[in-house]
């Protein structure tokens, strides 16, 4: 096996609290009746700015993959990623329908579970892309990597998730689509469960991690740049939802792949130049698993128990909470199931004897995944 890439640390860290802020800022909006005033325009600008999220562990996974196994996957791929991310998917699904059907009607509950399962109508969804990506790969690194030139194989793969993610975000289903039944629900299944509204950056992510040296000697080259093309993408992001060109938040945005990309090479750069990774980014990191999957769950806990308080708090202490909170709670739970036998079937599994210095680890940890042995 390799060495890690100890940027994966970095990356997998401001990721992993990233979604959790980004969440933290959707639960204080949904409690709160803001109208259109300039306090709304700042935490939906916030809200945007964080949406590189799910599309940078997508990043994470296929760079790491490509990486440690430029040739040929490992036995037990994917009967280790079945046990400690499939069914821990199942796990949270139901358990997701269940705290949303508190109150509600009989049936609600085994109509949730289905479209928590089935239509990835749940902040799980990540996992059944992160899953088609695993079965792309090992076709990919035989029938496409070696005999297409690169730049052609990533031009190709960007128009494609261009044109998948344009078709979505410019066409109104209600308008073209109006006689399909659920055309909500099957508009909101294939803009983002497909494999092709996510492409960009599964090729991208191979070839960096294949040429893992190579890549980085180029972020060091291009440094300036890095920053320029950072705020450059970011700018166009918030100018784009200013004029109304895209007016839905979420990371299945046309203008967010090209944003993702840029904050993942800075971010790389970045912790290329930090000698020892600091000991509580490597814990987050260790954790970002568990804390993705439980953090919603007891975002809903805070909100049912702040609702009664609303009108003496301030909307950023209740994002703040939400964040403290949820953060500081997933890592209790994850670590507690991970000391039962069972338990990392559940929330995934955390390997609570590995050293605390991204220098001294041997092994590897795929974004949201296992530890691959």
């Amino acid at each position: 096996m390799k060495p890690v890439v100890k940027e994966i640390f970095l990356l997998r860290f401001i990721a992993c609290l990233g979604i959790v802020l980004m969440h933290g800022v959707t639960l204080a909006l949904d409690m709160y009746d803001i109208v259109e005033n300039p306090l709304l325009a700042v935490l939906t600008s916030i809200q945007l700015a964080l949406m590189f999220g799910t599309p940078l562990f997508i990043f994470i996974s296929e760079f790491v993959i490509a990486y440690s196994y430029p040739n040929q996957l490992p036995k037990k791929f994917y009967v280790k990623r079945f046990k400690y991310i499939f069914i821990p998917f199942l796990f949270i699904g139901v358990l997701d329908a269940a705290l949303h059907s508190i109150g509600t009607n009989s049936g609600e509950f085994e109509k949730k579970v289905i479209l928590n399962l089935f239509e990835g109508n749940f902040h799980g969804y990540f996992i059944i892309i992160i899953f088609q990506f695993y079965f792309l790969h090992p076709l990919f690194v035989k029938y496409i990597a070696p005999k297409y030139p690169a730049y052609q194989v990533i031009i190709t793969a960007f128009i494609i998730n261009f044109g998948y993610l344009a078709f979505f975000n410019f066409f109104d289903p209600y308008e073209y689509f109006y006689y399909l039944p659920y055309v909500e629900l099957e508009w909101s299944v294939l803009n983002k469960m497909p494999f092709p509204a996510w492409i960009a950056y599964f090729v991208t992510a191979y070839y960096c991690g294949r040429n893992y040296e190579i890549f980085l000697s180029l972020l060091h080259r291009f440094r300036y740049q890095l920053f320029v093309v950072f705020l450059f993408t970011l700018s166009g992001l918030l100018a784009i939802q200013v004029l109304g060109l895209i007016t839905e938040i979420h990371s299945k945005r046309i203008d967010v792949v090209l944003y993702t990309l840029s904050v993942a090479f800075l971010l790389f750069y970045i912790a290329s130049k930090i000698q020892r990774m600091p000991s509580f980014i490597i814990f987050i990191s260790r954790y970002s698993f568990g804390i993705y999957l439980l953090h919603p769950l007891f975002n809903i806990m805070v909100k049912n128990f702040l609702v009664n308080y609303e009108e003496k708090l301030s909307i950023f202490f209740v994002v703040f909470l939400s964040f403290f909170v949820s953060t500081i709670c997933a890592i209790y739970v994850t670590s507690i199931l991970n000391k039962w036998k069972f338990g990392a079937y559940l929330v995934g599994q955390v390997h609570l004897h590995e050293k605390q210095s991204a220098n001294n680890v041997t092994h590897s940890v795929i974004g949201h995944d296992t530890t691959v042995e």
